[in-house]
């Protein structure tokens, strides 16, 4: 995911945790929309490692990462429920090239009804659900018990017909923000250059007069709003106007396209990643992956599965927790024995719990440990290099990254935040094949 390059980017081509990163939002001042919706693929992330959208998972090492309403690069990695455009190479239509990010709705918090899980951002009403993702100011998992009335926060999502926002994320942030309004336009008003977001009592007045008026404004259509103003208010004056869609429903696509890999409706959710925190309890264990509290229902799995593992755990998000309903190991290195836990790709065990090893299509009997088929992506920090090798720390794991073959996007770094992808060679070296800093 990158976040430079942008002109050459857009130019070759015609297109990535928090889980526990954070993604900030581009300001500024353009008036003409990236029509981020009609790019080839929209949607809300519902995977990370690279990222999960409308069931696809996009390699996005090397992507452009922009705002979709300006074009401001974004240096920061894909979050779980953020809503994205995407412009896959044409080389490879699994290859993110430019990621539109459609940044939400930003201001400070009022109203906010723990009974009801509702709640106003600069003045417009915005609703949750169980699956909305909740992310602190210290840029960990959160619930909705974590939003009170005077934070500044983004919150990701759909804009409805009724007017009101549907959040899918809900970033709280340290410091205060411009605020930026996101929703469906009504009582628009083109003599005087103004119309209402929101909803019943709830709505705020968008004066618009002096800035590029795009195409296709009208009562119904979806629009961003990018202001100066650092408070609510009643009323808003643009500096920047940006039409996100022609009409609210486009976004109801958002909801019917939010699914995982496998297209099951327990497996909505999913996460690569290496597994830290295990804790055991009972017949069930919790531990992080990519930063997300999850957690396994089988007992004879839990006592098999070791922190520093590589999964790819499918579930559903709730509560800002995953429920893992399917578990894959990508840890090469032999494939250690596990325990004797055997695979059980069809939950004949009823368990609750699908489970099973990277296996060889090619090597009857065999499974991958050493080669470029256990490819995967991590987020680590580099930190003590040496010729060709690193520490790579992940999850709170710590791993010899082998670099000595590694292609470098943009740029070579021997310290930092970065996104690798690569294989593990023994239970402690992974091969980096692609590397990006972050």
């Amino acid at each position: 995911m990158s976040h430079t390059n942008l002109k050459s980017k857009l130019t070759a081509l015609t297109l990535a945790v928090l889980g526990t990163l954070t993604a900030c939002g581009g300001g500024g001042g353009g008036s003409s929309a990236v029509s981020a919706v009609n790019r080839p693929v929209a949607g809300t992330v519902s995977g990370l490692g690279s990222i999960v959208v409308n069931g696809v998972r996009y390699e996005t090492i090397g992507a452009s990462v922009v705002d979709a309403d300006d074009g401001a690069s974004i240096s920061s990695p894909m979050g779980m429920g953020m809503t994205v455009s995407i412009d896959p190479l044409s080389t490879s239509a699994t290859t993110a090239g430019t990621i539109y990010i459609q940044t939400g709705i930003k201001g400070v918090t009022s109203v906010v009804d723990s009974n009801a899980k509702t709640l106003n951002v600069a003045g417009l009403p915005v609703t949750t659900d169980s699956a909305t993702f909740v992310v602190t100011s210290a840029g960990l998992v959160g619930s909705f018990a974590n939003l009170s009335d005077n934070l500044n926060v983004e919150v990701y999502g759909l804009p409805q017909t009724d007017g009101t926002f549907k959040a899918t994320r809900v970033e709280i942030k340290a410091t205060t923000q411009f605020v930026q309004l996101v929703g469906t336009v009504s009582n628009l008003n083109t003599t005087n250059s103004t119309f209402i977001l929101g909803n019943g009592s709830n709505t705020v007045t968008v004066a618009y007069s002096g800035v590029t008026v795009p195409s296709g404004l009208a009562n119904g259509s979806v629009v961003s709003v990018h202001t100066s103003t650092l408070s609510s208010a009643a009323q808003y004056t643009a500096t920047s106007l940006y039409l996100r869609s022609q009409t609210a429903s486009t976004f109801t696509q958002y909801a019917t396209n939010y699914v995982g890999t496998s297209g099951l409706q327990n497996e909505a959710n999913e996460l690569y990643g290496m597994v830290s925190s295990l804790t055991q309890s009972g017949s069930s264990c919790s531990m992080q992956v990519q930063g997300v509290p999850t957690t396994v229902s089988s007992a004879t799995l839990c006592a098999s599965i070791q922190n520093g593992d590589y999964v790819e755990v499918k579930g559903l998000l709730a509560n800002g927790s995953l429920t893992a309903y399917r578990v894959e190991f990508k840890t090469a290195g032999g494939d250690r024995a596990l325990n004797g836990y055997v695979d059980d790709e069809n939950d004949s065990n009823h368990d609750n719990l699908k489970y099973r090893r990277q296996f060889s299509s090619t090597n009857t009997g065999s499974y991958y440990s050493s080669d470029s088929h256990s490819s995967y992506e991590i987020y680590g920090t580099l930190s003590a290099c040496s010729g060709n090798t690193c520490n790579l720390t992940s999850g709170g794991n710590v791993l010899t990254a082998d670099l000595s073959t590694a292609y470098w996007e943009h740029g070579q770094v021997s310290s930092g935040f970065v996104e690798a992808k690569g294989y593990m060679t023994s239970s402690n070296t992974f091969k980096v094949t692609k590397i990006e800093a972050k």
